[in-house]
């Protein structure tokens, strides 16, 4: 025993003090570097999923949000017209005929999801699609009556429901008109946002994409299947924790077990009762880390000899893991460039760039981000749009436009006449809440802005005279007016325009009010803001015009252009117009109603003269 106790107290002699603390240290330090690197592998994945599930959850809430806005602009246009139509005295027969023509121009803008406009006008059920309900249908007792008188004139979008009429699960954006209790209404069905939904299921398998309403109700998910069942109501246990998980931590990322599997859950708001919610499952990104701890368990085993070579390969393996996570949160699918700017010492990182001259014009550029930003936002950005974008990318007043948001974005045209966006993304910001980095991301939009700017153009323009209708265009000269801009507004109808339909027929008077629109066209400027009023009313705006010496020559040509119409249907007789004009100055201060009420009111005058005749405010001098 002696002996073996010496030869022991022999070996740690001559390993000596050092020699121990490494014999019995190493194998323990090894074990918690690998925890870490464990740990640290875990936390940038988890955090890259993270990030994942609210960008697709922002991504498809703002395309839904974009859709839903552009159905309301319908309503809010084809409200207007009719309320233009009421107060003029129009028919029922005239309210559906316009009807099925704004309708019919529907069609061709979002075709399969929407059979037109309908509604209850002063006691009377119109449909566009020309619709004839069963025997026993009480338009005021339907749902989106009810909700647009409980909105008192405020548009609303109904929550889905059955539609007694084609039995398919619909959402309804409504409004009440002006008389209180009449309402116009549209039905989207909801293919379109199913079809959203099921684009982002079907980019990657470990996604998925939902909508729900506040009561549970599944409005729209990238399984088909799922759509209409009751997450709150239901049996499946996983689901009613969809439900209940949503409800308790609103607008975080939550973790949950579904089927045995570890999925991140985000919610976030469309609107006051709907909800984007993106489940992402987190197992598959987590294959990585569990193979790279196995390795690192198996070499523990093998021995201290080979300790210093797996701990070089974690290493190298780590800087392999870091670079994957940061380009899955640059989510290259999804934009053209990405780069990440550290705004306190400008240091510029290229993440992901699939355009050929944005590569050559960075070339290796990783520091000065502001101006490196800026010099490839000039030279691939058209000239139209160029003064907007490089305010745009300026990063000494980032931190003021953004404040707290998460992410503010500018639509430009590049170099090729191509529509992209550009996108500002806090990336990481200090205790105090002010930004420390950010990430500037591209992505092309051609095809949406394009589309949108095709339903934008539908809401704003009469679809009969090509002109601004009432509500677009008097918006954009209360613009002018606001901003300063001085000049003249000339409103006009047609006399005696309820004769012509009367003794020739509702076409011949949408082809003299068809005319009137082209002469207006010719005889106003490019920046002349031109409209119809409604009915056979027309307006302009005509900027820098301020003075009856300088407008009359303007109206002399639209008076000379309408006493040259010539329609045959009309057998020779005249087309005339009585005029008002009054003029707003730069230093003039009152409102758009009051410089209308004074046109109008000269437009009263011209009437009681023969033939075209034009009155001016400015000093009653008639011409």
């Amino acid at each position: 025993m002696k002996r073996k106790v010496a030869a022991l107290k022999n070996k740690i002699t001559k390993l000596g003090i050092v020699g121990i603390l490494l014999y019995f240290f190493w194998p323990l330090f090894f074990l918690a570097v690998t925890f870490f690197v464990y740990k640290t592998e875990y936390t940038i994945h988890y955090e890259n999923i993270k990030d994942e599930t609210i960008i697709n959850a922002y991504n498809v809430a703002d395309d839904f949000k974009d859709y839903l806005n552009e159905v309301t602009l319908i309503v809010d246009t084809a409200s207007e017209t009719i309320d233009d139509m009421l107060v003029q005295g129009s028919s029922h027969e005239e309210v559906q005929a316009y009807l099925e023509r704004k309708s019919q121009n529907l069609d061709s803008i979002i075709s399969g999801d929407t059979k037109g406009i309908y509604g209850y006008v002063q006691g009377v059920y119109v449909d566009g699609d020309n619709w004839v309900p069963d025997e026993g249908f009480v338009p005021t007792e339907r749902v989106w009556y009810k909700k647009a008188i409980e909105a008192g004139g405020t548009k609303v979008m109904v929550d889905p429901y059955t539609d007694a009429r084609t039995g398919k699960t619909v959402v309804t954006a409504s409004k009440l008109l002006f008389d209180k209790r009449s309402v116009l209404a549209i039905d989207i069905w909801l293919s379109r946002m199913q079809e959203m939904t099921e684009e982002v299921g079907n980019v990657d398998e470990n996604h998925a994409v939902m909508i729900l309403d506040s009561e549970g109700n599944v409005v729209a998910h990238s399984d088909p299947s799922e759509v209409g069942l009751n997450y709150k109501n239901s049996d499946d246990e996983q689901k009613r924790s969809i439900f209940e998980s949503w409800q308790k931590r609103s607008g975080e990322v939550s973790t949950l077990t579904i089927n045995g599997e570890d999925y991140l859950m985000y919610p976030k708001d469309i609107s006051s009762s709907w909800t984007v919610i993106t489940l992402t499952n987190a197992e598959p990104a987590m294959e990585a880390i569990t193979r790279l701890t196995r390795r690192v368990a198996i070499s523990a085993v093998l021995g201290l000899i080979i300790t210093f070579i797996i701990l070089s390969g974690v290493s190298r393996q780590k800087i392999k893991i870091l670079d994957y996570g940061e380009n899955i949160h640059s989510i290259a699918n999804i934009y053209n460039t990405m780069h990440k700017v550290d705004l306190e010492t400008y240091d510029f990182e290229n993440i992901t760039c699939k355009e050929g001259l944005v590569k050559e014009i960075l070339g290796s550029s990783k520091t000065n981000g502001d101006a490196v930003i800026k010099d490839v936002m000039e030279k691939v950005t058209d000239q139209r749009s160029r003064d907007e974008v490089l305010d745009f990318v300026d990063l000494s007043t980032l931190e003021e436009r953004m404040g707290q948001s998460e992410t503010i974005s500018i639509e430009f045209l590049n170099h090729e006449h191509i529509w992209f966006r550009g996108r500002f993304i806090v990336a990481d910001r200090r205790p105090d809440g002010k930004l420390k980095s950010v990430i500037w991301a591209v992505e092309q939009i051609d095809k949406e802005k394009r589309s949108r700017d095709k339903l934008r153009y539908l809401a704003e323009i009469d679809q009969m005279t090509k002109l601004y209708n009432r509500g677009s265009g008097e918006d954009k000269i209360r613009k002018l007016i606001k901003a300063g801009d001085g000049g003249m507004f000339v409103m006009f109808d047609v006399d005696r325009f309820k004769s012509i339909n009367d003794n020739f027929g509702h076409d011949v008077g949408d082809k003299v009010l068809m005319t009137i629109g082209k002469c207006m066209r010719k005889t106003f400027r490019d920046k002349d803001i031109v409209l119809r009023l409604g009915g056979d009313e027309f307006a302009a705006f005509t900027p820098a015009v301020c003075s009856s010496d300088a407008g009359y020559p303007v109206i002399e040509r639209l008076i000379t252009a309408v006493d040259h119409i010539n329609i045959p249907e009309l057998n020779g007789r005249k087309v005339t117009i009585s005029v008002g004009a009054a003029f707003y100055m730069p230093h003039d201060t009152f409102s758009f109603d009051e410089l209308y009420k004074r046109a109008d009111g000269c437009t009263y005058q011209s009437k009681k003269k023969e033939g075209s005749f034009v009155t001016f405010y400015d000093d009653k001098k008639e011409k």
